[in-house]
């Protein structure tokens, strides 16, 4: 009997697994976004432009979004599990955007739910209705918009993306604590931060009063954005800080290609605090730089990363306060209603506000923490699952389980699972 020969037993088996690569990365080209596909539009545009029109326009349109979040905190300190449920809103915001004309544009949205731009104000007291965006965007200059009110700032473009397109439920830590609630100390609720009363903290929600001038280029695949704005630094609170002038000054550009997208932004403001620095105010800066392949609307494959920086100089002290964090995340769109999503985020604080001795503050579900002095540090690392049904006109089913491990003796680890419904809505008022 011939033995067989041991060389080209090899070289069928290479050129077997060859094969096999080869079909793979086709298969998965087909899944690839196209370089010639249109860039995706930014967000300020979303936001703030209308179609030019001779008559005036009105739409009525908005979110819904209830549904139903666990969480479950087992303590580094006792071998106890505790676990909080609730159903809830997530949004509940309606709004009217139209034109009054070829030359302004008008946008209004508002909050009904409890959330990181509705909070509570007090134990025992139900978040109200709050006025989220009310502007006025006038087209008067070629290549420029210039939209005065209060507007969403395009920092990063997490936080910027539409409610009912975000491809999860909760927002990264970075996105809660930096551009939501910038330097909060009370890392809670799966690594949300309290929303500190004014003015404890600049760029709040994400909102501004101001003026913003903007715009986008497009040329085929290629797409260049930019925006420039002036501020009061106090966000959702619609008033002026306590220098008593508009100082918060921001900046941002992006870049497209096809699928391939680079993004970043810059501000910086200040504010009074008279509590645990005495006199003079306290500066702030901060910066964002987005990365990202694929449009997460609607590609079968996508990537995106997100970095944000904020730096707070505290008068009378060396220890300026520092709060960082990123996350990377990966969709998969293999069937057109269907999407799963793993997201890997990280966020830690230093040297932050003064919090006295003793002071304990509730942590994840039922449990409490104590800080003990001034710059305590905070480190969490989260992991999250995503799955997303679309179904037809925009509606979207949700589920997502969140793993927020806290680098931090006297903080316990989180599981989260968040389920909602998101339902758009649109209603033509004036056409």
């Amino acid at each position: 009997m011939k033995k067989p020969n041991k060389k080209r037993t090899w070289l069928a088996r290479a050129l077997g697994a060859g094969a096999m690569l080869t079909t793979s990365a086709v298969a998965c080209a087909g899944l690839l976004p196209s370089m010639n596909e249109k860039p995706m539009t930014s967000w300020a545009m979303v936001y703030g432009t209308e179609k030019p029109q001779q008559r005036p326009t009105a739409l009525l349109f908005g979110v819904v979004q209830p549904g139903y979040s666990y969480i479950q905190s087992s303590s580094t300190t006792s071998p106890n599990v505790t676990g909080n449920g609730a159903f809830k809103f997530y949004r509940l915001r309606p709004g009217i955007r139209g034109s009054l004309g070829p030359n302004i544009d008008y946008f209004f949205l508002a909050e009904f739910a409890n959330n990181a731009a509705n909070p509570n104000t007090a134990p025992g007291v139900n978040a109200s209705a709050r006025v989220m965006d009310g502007n006025v965007t006038l087209n008067y200059i070629p290549g420029v918009h210039v939209q005065v009110g209060q507007m969403l700032v395009p920092f990063g473009e997490e936080g910027a993306t539409a409610a009912g397109v975000l491809p999860w439920i909760n927002y990264s830590p970075a996105t809660y604590n930096i551009d939501f609630n910038q330097f909060a100390t009370t890392p809670s609720n799966n690594g949300i931060a309290g929303p500190p009363a004014p003015p404890n903290g600049l760029f709040d929600a994400g909102r501004e009063m101001g003026v913003m001038a903007f715009n986008q280029f497009v040329h085929g695949p290629m797409a260049v954005d930019y925006a420039v704005g002036y501020f009061n630094g106090t966000g959702l609170s619609q008033t002026q800080n306590g220098m008593g002038h508009p100082d918060q000054a921001f900046v941002h550009g992006g870049v497209d290609f096809g699928p391939l997208g680079i993004a970043g932004s810059y501000e910086t403001g200040r504010y009074s605090q008279t509590v645990g620095y005495g006199s003079g105010s306290l500066q702030q800066k901060r910066y964002a730089i987005d990365l990202r392949y694929g449009n997460y609307i609607k590609d079968p494959l996508w990537l995106w990363y997100e970095y944000q920086n904020a730096t707070n100089e505290q008068p009378g002290t060396t220890n300026n306060g520092l709060a960082r964090g990123w996350f990377a995340a990966a969709g998969f769109h293999p069937v057109k209603k269907y999407m799963g999503v793993f997201r890997y985020s990280t966020f830690n604080t230093e040297n932050l506000d003064t919090v006295s001795s003793g002071m304990s503050t509730t942590v994840g579900a039922g449990s409490t923490a104590t800080f003990t002095g001034p710059g305590q540090a905070v480190s969490l690392d989260q992991e999250s699952l995503v799955g997303v049904y679309l179904a037809r006109k925009g509606v979207r089913y949700y589920v997502e389980f969140d793993h927020t491990t806290y680098n931090n003796s006297t903080l316990p680890a989180d599981n989260a699972v968040s389920v909602m419904l998101s339902v758009p809505f649109g209603v033509r008022l004036l056409h």
